[in-house]
């Protein structure tokens, strides 16, 4: 499992940096650069409807990663291998706007 450190405090599963989704997906097949990648998990908090269903989780700082960035280093069978991540969106609303800033570019 991987350490993770969230910005996107306006997800849903953000709870004080930590998520409470138990894993989370890091999409962006293509990229090479980390901006190329997103958290694929990440709900938008205002719109609502995942809010009631998750409200008493708790964060965690350890979570699985399916990583769909191929290009990564850290990337083995589409899980990820890093001792610790960086998901940054701090401002979020979409998950467009959030990224991995530990990809590492293999290429």
């Amino acid at each position: 499992m991987t350490i993770l450190n969230c910005t996107a405090v306006t997800c849903v599963y953000n709870k004080d940096r930590l998520c409470s989704r138990g894993e989370i997906q890091v999409t962006g097949s293509d990229a090479r650069i980390a901006d190329e990648t997103c958290c694929g998990s990440f709900r938008d908090r205002n719109e609502g409807s995942a809010v009631n269903s998750i409200k008493d989780s708790c964060g965690c700082e350890k979570i699985n990663i399916d990583c769909k960035a191929r290009e990564c280093t850290y990337n083995e069978h589409c899980r990820c291998t890093a001792s610790a991540i960086d998901i940054n969106g701090e401002n979020a609303s979409a998950q467009s706007e959030t990224k991995c800033s530990t990809f590492a570019c293999k290429c």
